[in-house]
Order: structure tokens, then C-alpha cells, then sequence
């Protein structure tokens, strides 16, 4: 049985849910109880990871704020005591009647549990009697638009929803309600009227069939999105908290306003995941140094993220970009953004703390790069920007032979030959937060969990949000 509880999603599919989702989908009212619903997800899984309509199941329950979700990709033979722990099943794949696991399931509702079936769990044409609605066996037919009506008006779901919406979705012509069963929404098809979300309550447990959503993109829609979580919240409880709309809720509301800085080097796509769906980093606009120091940014960025290569700015460029530092506003500076400004001795002596020489000085070599590099890192002491950073493994860039000023804070080494010992550092500025970070060259990084969390540390500290030094 594989259970990945906290498996990373595959940056596809990931990356492809935020594209969609936007921010994550919150509750906009907050009074509701504290302790969270314990769901889990029966997945049939895929070999790359979780189904996108399963990340978007998980995505939704959990940013209402209501879920602890979790996800089974392999619930061949579960069993009671393994669903016992939960508050909340929602089944998302078919399941063979009379098996162990759906045992497992009829004994959970039967002990008073809640359980939602998605139109996943209709892949077989017979499902267990005490499901709300039944489904012929037939085929989908073409997504196409559907006018759906929320009809159970005195159902706990439906109180406040709006009572008809439309979407683009598909569902099954030969769905029918068992007799007793609540029908809270319908629709039209070719074969007439259609229920398309029922509940029923056998004995003390609760079920809920939800058919819509026959994919990531009829899952992202706002009724859907309401449907599901306060259908999940009714089944796991009995009574629904949840408001009839849930909103995108965007960044927090003490979110950092930063600047993204790129240009003159070119880098991955998947190099802008780091900041998708952060909700402590506000809109993130992307600029070049070129054209952002054309102004006094003081006014409206917390922090400056770098990840450009520039050569050289104008006298107007760079008295914006000191007058920006020297107001104590942040700086994060990544990976190829060291080789920026060589001859702006004030930015890599005073601020940054680092740089990648281009060529020789004096006696010093000029710096050099090597890629693909197994790279074994260290935190160096304690820092706010090493939360939760332990000792990990990276396949990345090196750089060898950079200017380092003796006066940087180490944040993390390494002992690789082709590296210089410090792969990351506070640095030497007086009047700001700075932070470097060498790593970060492609995907490999993007994608690290360790990667991912020092970068949002750094962002953080740098704006002032962490206290420490």
C-alpha cells in the first residue's frame, strides 16, 4: 500500500494547478472551528504522481480552511482501523463492489464517518446501494456547457448558494437518484433532467454524490469549488460553516511587496515556480535593472530579488538602486545576479558581500562555473533564514573563485572541489537585509524542497517579516 502523504507533486502538474487556481481559494469568513476535518483522498493515482483532478481535490479542501487532507493513491485493501483516524473519505476512483476497501468504506459511513464520491468513483456501473446516486455504465459525453440549478433549497449545502450557475463540464446521461435521497442540484442533458449532486444519510453517517468536475478546469470553478468543500464539511459533521462563496483570497495580508529583477542571462521557466502560489509575497512584478532604476522604488517595494546579469547601470540607475539599500529595504541576490555591477565596487564590498570576477584581479583568478555538480550542503550555524534547513544533497551549478568579503555571515557550505566553501551568506550592508544565495541554476534547484524553502526564508528575512540577524 503506498501512502504518499506528503509527496511532492510533479512540477507539471503542480505548476499546471497554480496556472489555473490563481491564488489559493480561502474562506472569506473566518469564524468556523478551529480544529480542522481529517479527509482522505482514494486516488487511482498515476505513474508521475497524483491525477490533476486529484491535486485540485486536495488544493480545494485544503485552502478552504476547514481540511487536513491527505491522499491515498493505491486503497486496494484498506481497511476500517486504516480509515478510522479520519473524519472524512472522499472517494475519487472506482471502487470493485464487495471489495476489501469498499467494505472498509460502507463500514466507515456506517460508524457515523462522512464520505464524498466525485464522479471518479462512477468508473464502474454497479456502486454500493447506499450511495445517493447511481450511474448506467455509459460513457461521458463531450465537455459542453451545462446550466446547473441548486434545487435542494432546505439542505444545509445549499443554504445561501445561488441557485443556478453555468459551466463547462461533462457528466453522465444515465445518473439517477436512489429513492430517499436528497437531490441538491440538477442539470439538462439529452436524456432530460439529471441530478447531479445528492445526499443521503444511512444510519448516522453521511454520503454526498458530487458529479461535476469531470476535470481541472470544471474543478476551477467557483460553485464547484463552494459545492465540494461545503459538501465535505456536511458529510464529516453534519453541519456546514463554510460560506456559500469562496473566494480567491490572494497574498496575506502582511504580504511582501517585492520586485523581481531578470534579464541578460538567460534561465529556466521553471524558475518563476519558486514564487507561484506564495502567499506571503504579494504580485509579483518582473522587470529589468535597466528599466526599474529609472525610478525611486522606496515607495513601493519591501525587497528587490535578483536574478539577472546586468553589467553596468547609469549614475541615475544606481543612485535609486543605493538610495533603495541605504533606506534599509531588502535584497535577495541569486545565483548569476553575483556576476552584476564588477566594476561597482560599493555594490559587492559593502552590500552584496560577494561577486563572480569575469576576469583575473591582481593576483586573484577570475571565478569559474562548472554544471551538473553533486553538491553536498551544510547550514552554517543558526539564522532565520535556515529555518528548517537541515544538511541536503543538490545536483546545480557550481561557482569556484568568487570575491567574498571577509565581513559576510555564512548561511551554508559545502565541500565540493569545484565550489568556493560558502554557498550562501548575509551580507556586509550597514543599512539593509541582505541575502546571497549561489545555488539556483536550473530546474534541479527550482524543484528542491530545501531550494525552494531558503529562498522564501530569504525573502522573508530580507523584508523585515523574520527577526534575527
Amino acid at each position: 500500500m503506498v501512502w504518499p502523504i506528503d509527496r511532492i507533486v510533479a512540477l507539471g502538474v503542480w505548476a499546471a494547478w497554480l496556472l489555473w487556481a490563481g491564488p489559493s481559494v480561502r474562506a472569506s469568513e473566518p469564524d468556523r472551528p478551529s480544529k480542522p476535518l481529517r479527509a482522505l483522498i482514494l486516488s487511482g493515482g498515476e505513474p508521475q504522481g497524483p491525477s490533476a483532478t486529484t491535486t485540485a481535490l486536495k488544493c480545494i479542501l485544503t485552502d478552504s480552511g476547514r481540511f487536513d487532507v491527505r491522499v491515498c493513491e493505491s486503497p486496494s485493501g484498506l481497511s476500517l482501523s486504516t480509515l478510522s483516524s479520519f473524519d472524512l473519505v472522499v472517494v475519487a476512483t472506482g471502487l470493485e463492489r464487495g471489495s476489501d476497501t469498499a467494505k472498509a468504506v460502507a463500514a466507515f459511513v456506517a460508524a457515523g464517518k462522512g464520505l464524498v464520491v466525485t464522479q471518479g468513483a462512477f468508473e464502474t456501473s454497479e456502486v454500493p446501494d447506499d450511495w445517493p446516486l447511481i450511474a448506467g455504465g455509459q460513457p461521458r459525453p463531450p465537455v459542453r456547457f451545462l446550466d446547473v440549478k441548486v434545487a435542494g433549497s432546505d439542505h444545509p449545502i445549499a443554504h445561501g448558494m445561488n441557485r443556478a450557475f453555468r459551466t463547462a463540464d461533462s457528466v453522465p446521461d444515465s445518473l439517477a437518484a436512489r429513492p430517499g435521497a436528497a437531490v441538491i442540484a440538477t442539470t439538462s442533458s439529452g436524456s432530460g433532467t439529471v441530478p447531479v449532486l445528492a445526499a443521503s444519510t444511512p444510519g448516522t453517517g453521511r454520503i454526498v454524490a458530487l458529479v461535476l468536475g469531470c476535470d481541472a478546469s470544471a474543478m476551477h470553478e467557483p460553485q464547484f469549488r463552494a459545492l465540494l468543500a461545503r459538501a465535505g464539511e456536511w458529510a464529516a459533521s453534519g453541519a456546514v460553516t463554510l460560506p456559500a462563496t469562496l473566494r480567491p483570497s490572494g497574498p496575506a495580508a502582511d504580504a511582501v511587496k517585492a520586485l523581481l529583477i531578470t534579464g541578460g542571462h538567460d534561465h529556466e521557466a521553471a524558475f518563476y515556480s519558486l514564487f507561484s502560489g506564495d502567499r506571503a509575497i504579494d504580485w509579483l512584478p518582473v522587470d529589468t535593472a535597466a528599466n526599474a532604476f529609472k525610478k525611486d522604488l522606496r515607495g513601493q517595494y519591501d525587497l528587490i530579488i535578483m536574478y539577472d546579469f546586468t553589467r553596468d547601470l547609469d549614475d541615475a540607475g544606481k543612485q535609486n538602486l543605493r538610495a533603495f539599500v541605504e533606506s534599509g529595504k531588502g535584497v535577495v541576490v541569486l545565483h548569476h545576479a553575483l556576476l552584476n555591477y564588477q566594476a561597482w565596487t560599493w555594490w559587492s564590498e559593502e552590500v552584496v558581500g560577494g561577486r563572480y570576477r569575469l576576469r583575473r584581479e591582481g593576483a586573484s583568478p577570475s571565478s569559474s562555473v562548472k554544471n551538473d555538480q553533486q553538491i553536498w550542503v551544510r547550514p552554517a550555524g543558526t539564522h532565520p533564514v535556515l529555518n528548517g534547513i537541515h544538511p541536503f544533497h543538490i545536483v546545480d551549478e557550481s561557482y569556484k573563485n568568487l570575491y567574498l568579503s571577509p565581513r559576510i555571515q555564512p548561511l551554508l557550505t559545502t565541500d565540493n572541489p569545484t565550489s568556493d566553501t560558502h554557498l550562501a551568506w548575509i551580507g556586509p550592508c550597514a543599512t539593509s537585509r541582505v541575502v546571497a544565495i549561489q545555488l539556483g541554476h536550473g530546474h534541479s534547484a527550482f524543484g528542491h524542497p530545501s531550494y525552494r524553502a531558503l529562498v522564501h526564508n530569504a525573502v522573508l528575512w530580507a523584508a523585515g517579516r523574520a527577526s534575527g540577524r
